[in-house]
């Protein structure tokens, strides 16, 4: 309020009253201006924490991230593949080479320092806390031991068939027991883990990239590949750094659709991005390795669908039924696929039950229908051939 005096004419109240507004806008405008100034800052500080300017990056030729650790998922490949070494013992030959039951046990709780690698006996991980339906594969290993006999196995009696040199046990459908646990594991355990690692990354705030690099090592870690992979190396058995379970079937039943290099190439370019909070581009390339992945599994499967039904193979029971449980464990990697798949939920239902009928009937039918079927479910699907 104004204290003006009441001698002062009506002009001159005008030019005091102006004067003094003069003067409070002179002291408030700065105050204002800096006001705003502080609110815009603040808001653009807000928008950047959320949405930060992508930086400059390249993307590396080898998974050398100086961060990166993906120990846990390799240490539980390498687990798996000295079991399944160590079960195969069993096939080897014609004679019965008994298995130890409590060393098996061990080995699949990684309990009584079972593993000739010591840094798995103190890894703090197994193999079975992070299988799929772990009570079905662990009665795959379990049947090795129980079918190890000399009983010819005939439908509806497990035992032995003889395989070139060798023989596979099988179940009493014909289910080679040792081929269901290695693709059983490839697909409950590195892929199922692999999907839900990587489509949990994609859901991370695209700052948390300490988060994001975490589960996108563990996937690739499933990937049981070197970090130096190359597509064009021939690795052999003697390479303590050779690809094994899906990194062997990268280049075994991968190259017709690429896929060694497409999914280690992803594996880097999305690596790379989330440093560079590149969010976009992490996202794309994990969408990438799945799809690929799937399509490689699906792949697999095919070739193993189609190989009884060749000539060189009817009648051989022995390479007909390994063919079989290898694709028997190929297509539960499907159940794993996401959404988006090209695979229709009624046609992997398809798939599943033709792979869990009686080897039997399905390698006696005429014109072999029932596999039939299922590879052109999978050649349409996929947009594969075997």
């Amino acid at each position: 309020m104004f204290l003006i005096s009441h001698f002062v004419t009506p002009a001159e109240m005008v030019r005091i009253v102006l004067q003094k507004i003069i003067l409070m806008r002179k002291f408030l405008i700065p105050h204002l201006v800096t006001a705003l100034s502080i609110f815009l800052f603040v808001s653009c500080t807000n928008e950047n924490d959320n949405n930060p300017t992508v930086k400059p990056y390249t993307v590396p030729t080898t998974y050398n991230f100086s961060n990166a650790n993906f120990s846990a998922s390799s240490n539980r490949s390498k687990m798996a593949d000295a079991l399944s070494s160590y079960l195969r013992t069993a096939q080897v030959g014609s004679a019965v080479t008994p298995l130890d039951a409590t060393k098996i046990n061990n080995m699949w709780n990684n309990t009584g320092s079972p593993f000739t690698d010591a840094s798995l006996n103190t890894s703090g991980t197994n193999i079975k806390d992070f299988t799929n339906n772990p009570t079905l594969i662990k009665a795959y290993i379990d049947s090795i031991s129980l079918y190890n006999t000399t009983t010819l196995a005939t439908q509806g009696t497990a035992g032995y068939l003889p395989r070139g040199a060798n023989k596979i046990i099988v179940s009493s459908r014909g289910v080679e027991y040792l081929q269901a646990y290695n693709k059983g594991i490839m697909s409950n355990q590195f892929f199922k883990e692999a999907v839900r690692l990587l489509s949990e990354a994609k859901a991370v705030s695209v700052t948390d990239t300490t988060k994001a690099q975490a589960l996108w090592d563990e996937a690739f870690g499933n990937l049981s590949v070197p970090v130096n992979y190359d597509t064009t190396i021939v690795y052999t058995s003697a390479d303590p750094n050779r690809p094994i379970w899906w990194g062997g079937y990268l280049a075994e039943r991968g190259k017709p659709i690429q896929a060694g290099g497409i999914i280690f190439s992803a594996f880097l370019k999305g690596r790379a991005a989330i440093g560079a909070y590149d969010i976009t581009v992490r996202n794309e390339q994990a969408d990438i390795i799945i799809a690929k992945w799937e399509q490689l599994s699906a792949r697999a499967a095919l070739v193993y669908a189609n190989m009884p039904t060749l000539s060189a193979n009817v009648g051989n029971l022995g390479a007909q039924f390994h063919a079989l449980s290898e694709g028997l464990g190929f297509v539960m990697a499907l159940q794993f696929r996401p959404a988006n798949s090209k695979l229709s939920a009624a046609n992997y239902e398809t798939l599943k039950n033709i792979f869990n009928k009686d080897f039997y009937a399905l390698v006696n039918q005429a014109g072999f229908t029932d596999l039939v079927t299922a590879q052109n479910i999978l050649k349409t699907a996929y947009s594969i051939e075997p």
